[in-house]
Order: C-alpha cells, then structure tokens, then sequence
C-alpha cells in the first residue's frame, strides 16, 4: 500500500473515530497528491509509474466534505462539496459523488446562512447510500471505501 493510500485509510478511520483535525490534516494530504497527479497527467513527458486510482481521489474529497463538516468549517465544507459538483472527468464509477454532493450543497448553504445545531446538520445531511450501489464497482483494492461505508454517515 502506498503512503498516500495509507493516509486515506488513515483518515477515513479517523473520521469514522470522530478525530476530525486529524482526519482533515490526513485526507487534505491525500487530495494534494491527487491534484499533483492530476497536474503531472495532464503533460505526459513528467508522468511516472505510480498513479492513485481517480475513485479514490473522489472518495476522500467526499470524507473531506464531511470532515469539514463536522469539525465547524461549513465554510470549507460547503466550497468544495460546490467543487465537487464542478468537476470534470470524474470515473463514472464515482458519480455517485457528485449526486451526493448536488444533495449536500443545499442544506449546508442554508446552515452557513442560518445557524443550524450541528447536530441537526448532520441528520439532514444526505446518508451516502451511493457507497452501498457503487461497492461494487469501487476500487477493492483499499478498503478505505468499506470503512467510509460502515462510518454510517
């Protein structure tokens, strides 16, 4: 397993263990070596062997959403669940993400707008039953997927 892999791992368990600093610190690292693999694949002469899956990339954006989410920072949580919705070239096997996200968007707004109990946020926040439809087309090589799956979020 490579040490990216790892911190994703590592940072949907820290998660799931309501370590949420912790969680964001290991899944910023995580979406930061995708966006360099995504810079570095967008001109072929610098790529190298090592690549992350794109499904994996996705599916710590979404664990960062709500990492963000429940450590206060709507802020940061609402602006990249709005990038999520933006992005081009998703795997279709993460599609699922983005229809999370066009979900999520709304009622974090509106709690960036009106104050909301952060536990009210959460129960109207949108169950990732995706990740139930899409394990089967997920990567099963990590089961990073499975962990964010059995947090119940």
């Amino acid at each position: 397993m490579s040490h990216s892999t790892g911190s994703l791992r590592a940072g949907i368990t820290a998660l799931k263990q309501e370590r949420y600093l912790e969680a964001i610190n290991l899944l910023e690292s995580f979406c930061y070596c995708c966006s360099i693999q995504e810079s570095t694949l967008r001109r072929p002469s610098e790529r190298n062997g090592s690549r992350m899956d794109p499904s994996e990339c996705v599916l710590a954006q979404v664990a960062l959403v709500i990492a963000y989410q429940r450590s206060g920072d709507l802020e940061r949580s609402a602006a990249l669940c709005q990038e999520l919705l933006e992005q081009t070239g998703i795997p279709e096997t993460s599609l699922w993400a983005q229809e999370w996200a066009a979900q999520a968007l709304p009622t974090l707004r509106q709690a960036l707008e009106h104050y909301m109990p952060a536990e009210e946020l959460m129960t109207r926040l949108p169950v990732l039953q995706q990740l139930e439809e899409c394990q089967a087309f997920c990567s099963s090589r990590d089961p990073a997927l499975h962990l964010l799956k059995s947090a119940n979020f």
